[in-house]
C-alpha cells in the first residue's frame, strides 16, 4: 500500500516533465501562484486531505535536475498556455508541467470576450504528457496589456482549477493566479 507522501511523490513524478534547462529569449513568463487541497485515501482506506502549493512542482523538478529551489519559480506562458519551472533569475525554460490544450471548443479549449481588448474569459481542459485524456480543467479570467506594437506587456490570469489521478486515488481542486513577469 501506498503512503501519502509515496503518492504525492508518484503524483508529481507524473505531472512533471524533467528536461535540461533550454534559454528561451521570446518567451514571456509570469508568476504562477497554484494554491489548492487535495484528497486521497491512507492504509485504513479513510480520506485524507492536506494542501499543497506551487512549491511542490517547483521543488519536484530541482530535484531531478539537481537544481536550488530556490533558483526557481513556476509560471504560466500566456504564448504557449501551459505551465512550466524556469529559472528565476532570467526566465530560461526548465520544464513543462501541466499544458492547457490549444484550439476550439471541439478540441476541449472555450475563450470568451474581446482579446482586441485584452480581456477574456477561458475554459480549458488540463493535459500532461502521461495521459491521453485531460486530467482536469481550469476556468479563469485574462487580461492582457499589449503595446502600440501589440506586444504582450503584462499579463494577468486567474481562476480556479481541478484535477485527479485516479490511478493515485488523488483529487485536487484550488485556485491559481499570476504575478510578476519573470524574465525579459
Amino acid at each position: 500500500m501506498y503512503t501519502l507522501n509515496m503518492k504525492m511523490q508518484m503524483l508529481l513524478a507524473v505531472v512533471l516533465i524533467g528536461c535540461a534547462a533550454v534559454p528561451s529569449a521570446k518567451a514571456q513568463n509570469y508568476q504562477l501562484f497554484w494554491r489548492g487541497t487535495y484528497f486521497t485515501t491512507n492504509s485504513n482506506g479513510s480520506v485524507t486531505v492536506g494542501s499543497f502549493t506551487e512549491q511542490s512542482f517547483v521543488n519536484k523538478i530541482a530535484r531531478d535536475n539537481g537544481i536550488d529551489p530556490s533558483k526557481l519559480v513556476f509560471v504560466y506562458r500566456p504564448a504557449a498556455r501551459d505551465t512550466a519551472v524556469v529559472w528565476a533569475s532570467n526566465g530560461a525554460f526548465v520544464s513543462d508541467v501541466i499544458q492547457m490544450v490549444a484550439g476550439d471548443s471541439t478540441s476541449g479549449y472555450t475563450e470568451i470576450g474581446n482579446p482586441s481588448f485584452g480581456i477574456v474569459v477561458r475554459q480549458a481542459f488540463l493535459y500532461d504528457e502521461y495521459h491521453s485524456g485531460p486530467i482536469g480543467s481550469i476556468v479563469g479570467g485574462e487580461h492582457s496589456q499589449f503595446d502600440s506594437n501589440g506586444n504582450l506587456v503584462n499579463d494577468h490570469f486567474s481562476g480556479i482549477f481541478q484535477f485527479a489521478y485516479p490511478e493515485l486515488g488523488a483529487v485536487y481542486y484550488g485556485s491559481f493566479s499570476t504575478g510578476n513577469r519573470i524574465g525579459p
